[in-house]
């Protein structure tokens, strides 16, 4: 009788523990490993079909019913429309697409796409049914009032064409809940594009507020969102370091426009009025403009609040190392003069032109990394080093504004980490950046001045009403 040897996992006392068993004995466990097989097989095969059975004959969307009357709709439009809606004249639906195919001229046959899973509208237009001609006019037309490399998968597009021949009569491309251009056929019987906006309703709101963490939190607190703070930021960007300066307890007024679509907010418009107190000081802004029909912002004394250089060129975390003539340089291990400021901040941070200028340098400089030097006024240089990379298009010789991108935060040269070093020449001796003096801003004219202060007046007495917010 032949053997066959088991490891018995119950035998624990030895590793070569067996068990003897005879053929026949083999063939019955067999057998049972089989028919518990089989049962296993038969209960997944029974799932499977239970799956298939919903999805075919009951799932809306996906039965037999429903795909035998999408296709009945298909044909009687003329059109196969992935991922599109097909809408008949007067009502809303594709089940109205019969009574399109009997319409009037005068009606539409109206098709609804979006971007999402097209690289471009040439694509998405075929998708709706278009032949490649019908695709390719519409997409020149296009393409006179829209970069098409500019188009975002969220942006949407209507086809109104004629119910009998389905020749298009027009392309309404859908940019925001406002914007649109609406690309229609001319009178020489070529396609045209021209943009149109809804009109906004105009709203003035007041919103104050004390800093308990961030300028960001106060204001969300208010009600309001991000690009109001930013807004803000920008606005006192002269005056305020807002890496250092804050502190909790500041307070601020602002008085701006709100722009309204369909009774709900839609954006920003200028800030009228605005007003800091805090640590570093008090400061008011207000929208002011002049007799030439130029605006912007002045102080309470008629004073730009547009100053010639930026407090900082870029959002930082922490500056990592300060202006020190006798620095031990952490890579170098030696005494060697740090002749700037190092602002920490995360690689790929935009750096910005501190002031306007003119580009002097935009290259690779061994230990400094990619370096931009910029030529401004009065014999004063300022010195950006450490970039990933460089702005598109950088070349020396080109003129810049303040604010103006020229780079990104990076680690390039002998750098322990992502940072910017921020440095300033004044007609050849380094300086602090932040010890420069960057100066009061213009004065208004006389007259202007005048009339500048007779137009605050009113936004002078209400932003000193405003009341705080709780946060």
């Amino acid at each position: 009788m032949a053997r066959i040897a088991f490891y018995d996992p119950r035998q624990r006392g030895s590793r070569h523990s067996v068990l003897t068993a005879a053929p026949a004995a083999r063939r019955r466990q067999t057998r049972r490993w089989r028919a518990g097989g089989g049962w296993q097989l038969a209960l997944v095969f029974l799932v499977l079909l239970g799956v298939n059975a919903y999805v075919f004959l009951f799932r809306k969307g996906t039965s037999v019913h429903e795909l035998m009357r999408a296709s009945s709709l298909a044909s009687a439009s003329g059109l196969g429309v992935p991922g599109a809606a097909a809408t008949g004249p007067g009502r809303g639906g594709a089940a109205d697409a019969d009574a399109a195919a009997a319409a009037s001229d005068e009606d539409a046959f109206v098709v609804r796409g979006t971007m999402k899973g097209y690289i471009g509208l040439s694509a998405a237009l075929a998708a709706a049914g278009l032949t490649v001609g019908q695709a390719d006019e519409l997409v020149t037309a296009l393409g006179a009032e829209l970069d098409l490399r500019a188009l975002q998968p969220q942006h949407r597009f209507e086809l109104r064409l004629d119910p009998r021949t389905r020749a298009v009569e027009q392309l309404i491309y859908q940019l925001s809940a406002v914007r649109k251009i609406v690309v229609a056929r001319g009178a020489d019987d070529t396609f045209k594009a021209r943009r149109e906006e809804a009109p906004l309703e105009l709203q003035v709101a007041e919103v104050g507020g004390r800093i308990a963490s961030s300028l960001h939190g106060a204001l969300s607190a208010a009600g309001e969102t991000a690009a109001l703070a930013a807004a803000f930021v920008d606005l006192f960007s002269w005056d305020i370091n807002w890496y250092t300066d804050p502190r909790e307890g500041d307070e601020f007024r602002v008085v701006v426009e709100k722009r309204q679509h369909a009774g709900k907010f839609y954006r920003y418009g200028r800030i009228l009025a605005a007003e800091y107190r805090g640590a570093a000081g008090r400061f008011r802004a207000y929208y002011y403009q002049r007799a030439d029909g130029t605006g912007a912002y002045y102080d309470a004394d008629g004073r730009a609040v547009r100053r010639a250089y930026l407090k900082t060129p870029l959002e930082f975390r922490r500056i990592s190392s300060q202006f020190n003539r006798k620095r031990f340089h952490p890579i170098l291990h030696r005494t060697k003069g740090h002749l700037g400021i190092d602002y920490a901040a995360p690689q790929g941070t935009p750096v910005w032109a501190a002031a306007d200028g003119i580009v002097g340098a935009a290259h690779a400089a061994g230990g400094a990394g990619n370096m931009v030097v910029l030529r401004h006024a009065g014999g004063v240089r300022t010195i950006y080093m450490h970039l990933l990379r460089f702005a598109t298009g950088l070349r020396p010789g080109q003129r810049v504004r303040q604010r103006e991108l020229i780079g990104f935060v990076g680690s390039t040269g002998l750098s322990t980490g992502p940072h910017l070093h921020y440095g300033m020449v004044v007609n050849g001796h380094p300086i602090d950046p932040q010890q420069f003096k960057i100066g009061a801003g213009p004065l208004l004219p006389t007259e202007e001045r005048a009339r500048f202060l007779a137009a605050i007046g009113a936004s002078a007495t209400k932003l000193g009403a405003i009341a705080l917010a709780k946060n």
